[in-house]
């Protein structure tokens, strides 16, 4: 019969000799392996990763007692010491995720299986300034911390996902073109010296690829767009964001390709740039030019798509086709198999999708672009909300990936693509 191993009240003195206790970085390679391939054994975990198996075991012992792992006595072959099959404790630690969808904020407490704890929506409407957006913040996720002990959960990460441009060395806001008010916010460093947690800030763009991440095949490489106001896309494979190095030692994801030119004397976009891609394909501009058939907001935007009216149908298909010529180098650059549409605006790009492949036959021509998997989320909202705190759960168990995830592609800015 298995029994559960009973978790040690103190790490014996042997251990605490051997061990770094202020740090776990030294078990984190066992902890990864665990959350990638977990349940298994020492021995299982020795050779996958080259180490003795008392070093394994003494790193095993060590996530024990900080609560991440438990192991389950395995029935003995003959005689012999006692074997462990060990497994991440997806029940007992949690992530808070918090999405900034202006003028709304989302906060989502979940645990390492993927359970919902707790949701909050909070109306940021009244808030006239990065203050008045910090006590709402302050609030929500002290209410999720409540919660979270409540029902014996180890909070473990925070991940903010922001809109705008961020610092790229604090992730303050450095400007949310659409909320003005969410200016000099720095979530990162509240969270953190407030209620002493780890916390990461980053682009929406993060949580809108871990929120897809769960449909991408292993081993693809996958294009996820995301279609609201602005413009995003994240490169990744095997659920891990592809970087590129910029001007600095830095990984840049390239959430701002939005940004590169595409016509030197293009409209002015958002960000400052003239002829940006975003300029000619954002959601702002799509509203701006279907004004006359009442659209004011996203929702009418998305609702008014659905309907096939010709002249809207026309904007669609063009805007569509004309994304799909100046991606097509990208896609190809980066080896993407499938792409994944997702964000307020992806019925209209459901709508435009043919389209959208057909401006990729124009560059890559018809075989490739049809050998492209192209599909369009649904429950976006929700898979927004589940990517922020799976985000917050791959930054905690990847720290360094997300180290050098930069939060500003400035570089890139003024930098031009194929004219479209």
């Amino acid at each position: 019969m298995n029994t559960p191993a009973k978790k040690p009240a103190t790490l014996p003195a042997y251990f605490q000799r051997r061990m770094n206790m202020e740090s776990l970085l030294a078990s984190r390679r066992v902890l990864r392996l665990v959350y990638e391939q977990g349940p298994l054994t020492q021995a299982e975990a020795a050779r996958a990763l080259e180490l003795s198996q008392g070093a394994c075991n003494l790193h095993f012992q060590r996530l024990e007692y900080e609560g991440l792992v438990h192991g389950e006595r395995l029935q003995p072959e003959g005689r012999g010491r006692p074997r462990f099959r060990w497994e991440l404790s997806r029940a007992q630690n949690a992530t808070i995720g918090l999405v900034f969808d202006p003028p709304h904020l989302f906060v989502q407490l979940e645990d390492f299986a993927g359970q919902k704890a707790l949701a909050l929506e909070t109306n940021l409407k009244m808030c006239r300034n990065h203050t008045d957006v910090a006590e709402k913040v302050s609030a929500s996720v002290a209410r999720a911390v409540a919660v979270a002990q409540e029902r014996g959960l180890v909070v473990r990460e925070v991940y903010a996902a922001l809109p705008g441009v961020l610092d790229p060395l604090t992730g303050a806001v450095r400007r949310a073109v659409n909320f003005p008010a969410l200016d000099g916010l720095d979530v990162q460093d509240l969270l953190r010296t407030k209620f002493q947690l780890s916390a990461h800030a980053n682009s929406l763009g993060v949580a809108y690829y871990y929120g897809e991440a769960a449909e991408i095949p292993a081993h693809q490489t996958a294009l996820v767009i995301y279609w609201d106001l602005g413009l995003g896309l994240v490169f990744g494979r095997n659920r891990q964001i592809l970087t590129v190095q910029g001007g600095d030692a830095r990984g840049r994801m390239l959430s701002e390709l939005g940004h590169i030119s595409i016509a030197a004397d293009g409209p002015r976009c958002h960000c400052g740039q003239h002829g940006c891609l975003e300029a000619y394909a954002g959601g702002w501009v799509l509203l701006q030019r279907l004004a006359k058939f009442g659209v004011q907001t996203l929702e009418d935007l998305a609702q008014l798509a659905v309907t096939g009216k010709p002249g809207v149908d026309a904007t669609i298909q063009e805007i569509t086709r004309l994304l799909g010529r100046n991606l097509a180098c990208a896609l190809q650059m980066f080896g993407v198999t499938v792409v994944r549409v997702t964000g307020p605006l992806a019925p209209v790009f459901a709508r435009g999708q043919a389209a959208f492949v057909a401006g990729l036959a124009e560059i890559i021509g018809a075989e490739r672009a049809a050998s492209l998997y192209v599909a369009v989320s649904n429950d976006v909202s929700d898979r927004l909300l589940r990517g922020a705190t799976r985000a917050a759960r791959h930054a905690y168990v990847y720290p360094d990936e997300f180290a050098r995830l930069a939060r500003v592609s400035s570089t890139l800015q003024g930098q031009h693509l194929a004219a479209g």
